[in-house]
């Protein structure tokens, strides 16, 4: 079965436990993801805003991205652009997700995405929970893989599974629940 593609919007590759847990799941063909300068840019944009990154730090994170995925990064054409039926701000998005042949936009501002416009295009909106809640009921063994390969690369502050589990559980509740759940069953 070939892996889901989804276009990852800027907003749900600010924070680190959620980019982590896409990038890891991505690394593990679990999906296909995909962005554009301009999603990187915002992205960029938005984390020069916290005080507690530097702009090497910030570079450091996209060159990583961007080598852990190297074909994840595309550009989608102005004019496919301009045809894009949702606001302005975001139709490169759309149209990205368009030009990949993606059926999955995943953001956390749904709103922006009306499944009326998505629809002729084949797209759906979903927010990371629910993009996570679908791999759990797919394959949560699956998860549960990335979960302890992120749990393995905490050399400097440790966590376990279950750490990991209780910090997704405040950002993606119904996928975290599925997942606590399933690790209580010894899935």
């Amino acid at each position: 079965m070939a892996a889901r593609v989804a276009v990852l919007d800027a907003n749900v590759l600010y924070g680190i436990e959620v980019t982590d847990l896409l990038l890891t799941m991505a690394t593990r063909r679990l999906f296909r993801p995909h962005w554009s300068p301009k999603i990187l840019e915002e992205v960029t944009r938005n984390l020069a805003l916290r005080d507690d990154l530097d702009r090497a730090a910030i570079d450091r994170r996209i060159a990583h991205m961007n080598r852990a995925l190297p074909d994840a990064q595309w550009d989608p054409p102005g004019e496919l652009i301009a045809e894009m039926p949702v606001n302005e701000k975001d139709r490169h998005v759309l149209a990205l997700a368009v030009h990949v042949g993606a059926a999955v936009i995943v953001t956390e501002n749904l709103r922006d995405f009306p499944p009326s416009l998505l629809r002729p295009h084949g797209v759906e909106a979903v927010d990371v929970d629910a993009l996570v809640l679908d791999q759990v009921e797919r394959d949560p063994a699956g998860l549960f893989g990335v979960i302890d390969a992120m749990a393995a690369r905490r050399r400097c502050h440790p966590k376990t599974r279950r750490d990991i589990l209780a910090t997704l559980s405040v950002l993606l509740p119904r996928a975290a629940d599925e997942l606590t759940e399933a690790n209580n069953r010894g899935e």
